[in-house]
Order: structure tokens, then sequence, then C-alpha cells
């Protein structure tokens, strides 16, 4: 059964906040999660990125998929996990390859993301993550690597 969390939920799970939350709500699947934003324009660094055309980064999308791949190892109920979660306070990137940006995103925009697991393995984590717009394609990730340690039983 997926688990669908908002925007409060997530702020609850993970150990990042506002004003750098790139999650408005997400949905875990034993093998797969999905989630989304709405860029609303009132984002600190669209003043300057561009300041008389706002952008949303391409490292900032790149960064929401990153927690989203986060979420998924904090909060998913999946056998890809041993049945385990990892312990938010040591969830950290790594790397990332095959990065491909093939679209402007600005307000008003809503990120559609996916990220799927690819391999799990203590200490590392690999996903593959998407980003579209409308259907369009907007980012793409053939890897997005996270070093973890499991959550200890006393803290659940």
């Amino acid at each position: 059964m997926p688990k669908v969390l908002d925007r409060d939920a997530i702020d609850a799970v993970i150990p990042h906040g506002d004003p750098f939350l790139f999650l408005d709500k997400a949905t875990l699947h034993e093998d797969l999660a999905e989630g989304s934003y709405a860029i609303t324009g009132e984002e600190y660094f669209l003043k300057g990125h561009f300041a008389d055309n706002p952008v949303f980064p391409a490292s900032i999308m790149l960064e929401a998929l990153g927690q989203l791949a986060v979420l998924f190892l904090v909060a998913a109920e999946s056998p890809l996990l041993d049945n385990r979660q990892a312990d938010p306070a040591k969830v950290f990137f790594h790397s990332t390859d095959g990065v491909r940006c093939s679209r402007f995103c600005k307000p008003g925009d809503v990120l559609s993301m996916s990220i799927k697991p690819r391999r799990i393995r203590h200490p590392r984590a690999g996903f593959q993550g998407s980003i579209t717009v409308d259907g369009e394609k907007a980012s793409f990730a053939e890897e997005i690597n996270l070093m973890f340690d499991w959550l200890r039983l006393e803290q659940h």
C-alpha cells in the first residue's frame, strides 16, 4: 500500500526544512517514490536567478530529486530496505552522474518528480530520477548517490 505524505509529514521526517525543502507532497511505493513541488516565485534565490526572468535553478531540481531519495530511505516501507529505515541525521549526498536538463522551469510550474532505487547496499544508495512539468521532460539524473546509516532500533 503506497504511503502518501503532505509537506508537514515530509518536514517531520527528513532533515531538510524551509526555506530549503522542495517537496510539497510525496507518494512512497515499495520500489519508487513520486513527489511534486510547485514553484511559487517567492523562493529567495529567484530574486537573483535571474532578476527580471526568474528561472528555477537546475541544481535545485537535482536537490529536489535528492530530497525525494532521502525521503524514500527514511520513510518507505520497502523490502529494498530490508524492512529498515535510514537515520535522517545520517543521510548525505555522495555524487551524481548523467544529469541532463531540457526545460526552463519558472514560477507557476509544478515539478512532478520520480525516483527509482537502483541499488541500496549499506552505506550507499543509488537512485535514478526524473522531473517533468505538464508531461514534458525537465531534467533527468542517471545516478543520484547517497551515503547513509541505518536507524538504530531503539530510535524507532
